[in-house]
């Protein structure tokens, strides 16, 4: 049983690593997004990923909408950030308006373009008293 769990362990470690994924050879590693009210201003959001280790990498492109949903429908959602630079990891989303809630995804291109797509996050402002 012991070893069982430490091969399935190992499997998920395998099959989730982007490029090196016999199953999914084209596409890039996805980022973890995150997104918070700036300390500094109420009408600002902060975003963060996790970078992206691969070394096709070709893009990241960050996308705001108003209802959640975005990798499944980029669509009704506006792009609000794009770089080549690997190294580019935050945005500040700002002069947003007070109380509203926003939905963030960010899709990882590679050079062969394939692409992949973060979590997606909701950041709800506080309301303007």
């Amino acid at each position: 049983m012991k070893r069982l769990a430490v091969f399935t362990a190992l499997l998920v470690l395998i099959t989730a690593c982007g490029p090196d994924n016999p199953f999914e050879p084209d596409n890039p590693s996805p980022s973890a997004l995150t997104g918070i009210v700036s300390p500094s201003s109420s009408t600002t959001a902060e975003l963060g990923w996790t970078g992206c280790p691969d070394s096709d990498f070709s893009s990241y492109t960050l996308y705001r909408s108003v209802s959640p949903g975005i990798s499944n429908n980029s669509g009704s959602a506006a792009v609000i950030f794009t770089t080549e630079n690997k190294a580019s990891t935050e945005y500040l989303d700002d002069n947003l308006e007070p109380g509203s809630t926003w939905y963030y995804a960010l899709k990882t291109t590679n050079e062969g373009g394939g692409a992949s797509w973060s979590n997606e996050v909701s950041v709800k402002l506080p309301s303007k008293n």
